[in-house]
């Protein structure tokens, strides 16, 4: 008669082996150690560990910070990342600025020049009338360049775009306390983190389509 104790490194194995061969040998396996349960319930029940390892394969999460240079931390810097995302962008970016500084025209550059090449953009904006950083941005907007100004909700002038997110190709995600200037890149002590992640990366895309929708965001 099988036994129950099944060995649960050899049972992730199989799966992780399956996973990548297209094989079935873990439901066999769950069969022969839990003949009580049916077919179609050792599949349900591999089926659902083979989805947590993919999650666990592909959604990766690491800290980013900035910090003075002297303070020595185990994580990247706001400023490389910023600057690698929006360089590697393929497709698409999605970036808001809080605050927008002449520290950051140079990726300014980098995002037109992207958009020229047809990669979209949406650029969504706090207060755009108080940033002359995005004059420039604002002269080479075209149906891949697309900019958002925040329209404050029920006249309170208080309330702000405040989130800091930057998000490409539908797979790569920033969310910092960082601002898009020399301090938030360099100065100040900032934390945020990378998520490589679609689903994440396609929530963050949702809601900010949904912000546009309900007006909160006016096109420029």
């Amino acid at each position: 008669m099988p036994g129950r104790d099944i060995n649960k490194e050899i049972l992730i194995n199989t799966i992780k082996s399956d996973y990548s061969n297209g094989t079935s040998n873990s439901v066999e396996l769950l069969k022969r150690n839990y003949p009580e349960l049916s077919h179609q319930k050792c599949e349900d029940i591999a089926e659902l560990i083979t989805e947590a390892i993919a999650t666990n394969d592909t959604d990766k999460v690491s800290i980013v910070a900035t910090a003075p240079p002297s303070f020595a931390i185990n994580a990247r810097t706001t400023m490389s990342v910023v600057n690698s995302m929006i360089n590697s962008a393929e497709r698409n970016i999605l970036i808001t600025g809080y605050s927008l500084s002449s520290y950051f025209s140079d990726l300014v550059d980098v995002i037109i020049n992207k958009s020229q090449r047809g990669i979209f953009v949406k650029f969504f904006v706090n207060d755009i009338e108080s940033q002359q950083e995005f004059d420039k941005i604002l002269r080479y907007k075209s149906r891949f360049l697309n900019i958002y100004n925040y329209k404050p909700v029920d006249d309170d002038k208080m309330s702000a775009l405040h989130a800091k997110v930057l998000s490409v190709d539908g797979q790569s995600t920033l969310i910092t306390s960082a601002n898009l200037s020399y301090h938030g890149q360099q100065g100040n002590i900032e934390l945020g983190t990378k998520i490589e992640s679609k689903s994440i990366a396609k929530q963050i895309d949702d809601i900010f389509t949904k912000l546009i929708f309900s007006k909160v965001f006016v096109q420029l």
